[in-house]
């Protein structure tokens, strides 16, 4: 059960790390309205995808 706390709290920390790196260097804005941000989505499924290849969701 910690490895799928672990788990969890890992992928947080490298979502909202990626969204800040994304907004930082400037490839994505702060949205002015409420909307879907398709580089946003592909970042983040492609930094899960890597996280996942390393550390699978259940493994002890």
């Amino acid at each position: 059960m910690h490895f799928d706390l672990a788990h969890a709290i890992i992928s947080a920390v490298l979502i909202f790390a990626t969204l800040w790196i994304l907004r930082r260097t400037g490839l994505v804005r702060t949205p002015q309205k409420p909307g879907w941000d398709w580089q946003v989505f592909v970042a983040i499924v492609v930094v899960m995808f890597i996280f996942n290849l390393i550390w699978p969701y259940g493994t002890s």
